[in-house]
């Protein structure tokens, strides 16, 4: 039976001379691989460029709770990025974004207010003419709202720890390295009462934002099955101010 869907790539690799297997966080059915034949061939219609990281397409498709290799038949480009792909700050942005999704989206069911989360996220960033250097910090932020470990606890302004082990807010110091100073805990909540549109105002020096990122990564890890290192947080850096 067919069945027409959303999709946003997460991976693409080679499967065969003419072939690949795709990645997508599908809409209506979660986390699926696809495999695409003849897209690297010059006489297919699905061209294998409609797979870059993130895109996000419209599709019709195959489907079986048993497979783990579903058929896609048909492919369009829904929502083509019209900035992202020219500004390195944008694009380095999208990289790590992809990585992240990647090493979190684990399941293979519906989750359609996750999937418009991403989408309209993406979309947000592809429209942004201000600055964007704290988008990633409020997207893995907002993310772990639909992954089941938002930051928890009371927050008491300029006395409060944030523990990276437990996802809550502490009046007091844990007995393990693995928390956030007060300065740096205050940013955190800064960015948990921001939003999209205004995360832009949050001033943050190279060093800080550096430093935040690093313990969300941290974060990830802990409560993450499995989440392993994050390669492209090194080019975000580098762009980044």
């Amino acid at each position: 039976m067919l069945h027409k869907t959303s999709g946003i790539v997460l991976h693409c690799q080679k499967y065969s001379d003419t072939s690949l297997i795709v990645k997508l966080y599908t809409k209506d059915f979660g986390l699926q691989s696809y495999l695409i034949n003849g897209t690297r061939s010059k006489k297919s219609k699905t061209k294998a460029s409609l797979f870059q990281p993130l895109s996000i397409i419209d599709l019709e498709v195959t489907h079986s709770e048993k497979g783990e290799l579903q058929r896609m038949t048909e492919v369009n480009n829904s929502s083509p990025y019209q900035t992202i792909p020219y500004q390195i700050v944008k694009s380095s942005i999208l990289l790590f974004v992809n990585e992240i999704l990647y090493k979190s989206l684990k399941e293979s069911h519906s989750d359609a207010e996750l999937f418009e989360f991403i989408k309209n996220s993406l979309l947000l960033l592809d429209i942004e003419n201000r600055n964007c250097s704290n988008f990633h910090l409020y997207f893995m932020l907002r993310l772990t709202k639909h992954l089941g470990f938002y930051p928890q606890g009371e927050y008491i302004h300029n006395n409060s720890i944030f523990d990276l082990k437990e996802g809550v807010f502490k009046n007091s110091v844990p007995e393990h390295p693995f928390y956030l100073s007060i300065s740096r805990s205050n940013q955190l909540y800064t960015f948990i009462c921001g939003s999209f549109e205004t995360i832009n105002t949050i001033k943050l020096n190279k060093l800080e934002r550096k430093q935040l990122i690093e313990s969300l990564i941290l974060f990830y890890q802990f409560h993450i099955i499995g989440f392993g290192e994050v390669k492209s947080i090194a080019i975000l850096e580098e762009v980044i101010s």
